[in-house]
């Protein structure tokens, strides 16, 4: 699998949206200015920023005359132009030598594929044959301990867990001394996505 459709497949959600957001707008062609205005309001909503937005609004802009613009159009074009952003910068992740564990702390707010990206993750490195350990950081909520506990069965990895509420940091500090003395390579660790107003 090339690296261009792991990117597509990583913005299934976000494609989603975007299709909702965009089935309103094909009615002109050339696409209108007002158009272009909505398809941009569009991928702002459908969570791309508004850099990204304004430069695929200018690119679509560029070709508007050149070629038709239909929905799977816009979308090839908004595909290569996050892999224009993120070519410079995309590199395979590596498992560094030592020291062990080489720990990833999942960063993100609730709802954006932190624990399906933790197992799919999991994954890649067990696959890779790699010893894997998940930290179930998130002590905020009892069913991200257990939406992580599942994955870590289906994955056959273990899993460090705590009590809902309990201390996020210590659980994570003993996930660290757990994969060191059990000699893991990979240890990832769940966070609470929560939003500076909860």
């Amino acid at each position: 699998m090339s690296w261009l459709d792991r990117l597509r497949g990583g913005f299934a959600k976000t494609s989603e949206r975007l299709a909702d957001n965009l089935a309103v707008l094909f009615t002109a062609e050339p696409l209108s200015e007002q158009a272009l205005d909505e398809i941009e309001e569009a991928l702002i909503a459908s969570d791309l920023g508004p850099a990204t937005a304004a430069r695929v609004r200018e690119r679509l802009a560029s070709e508007r005359y050149a070629r038709k613009l239909d929905e799977p159009g816009i979308r090839a074009i908004v595909a290569e132009e996050i892999e224009k952003i993120l070519a410079p910068v995309a590199r395979p992740l590596e498992i560094t030598g030592f020291p062990r564990p080489h720990v990833i702390l999942v960063i993100g707010v609730n709802g954006s594929g932190k624990t399906t990206t933790i197992a799919k993750l999991a994954q890649t490195f067990v696959d890779q044959d790699y010893g894997v350990m998940l930290a179930a950081g998130d002590t905020f909520r009892a069913a991200a301990i257990g939406q992580l506990r599942t994955w870590a069965d289906r994955v056959g990895v273990p899993i460090i867990s705590g009590a809902e509420g309990g201390d996020a940091a210590g659980l994570v500090f003993d996930a660290v001394k757990r994969a060191t003395e059990t000699g893991i390579d990979v240890l990832i660790v769940d966070t609470a996505g929560r939003l500076q107003n909860k």
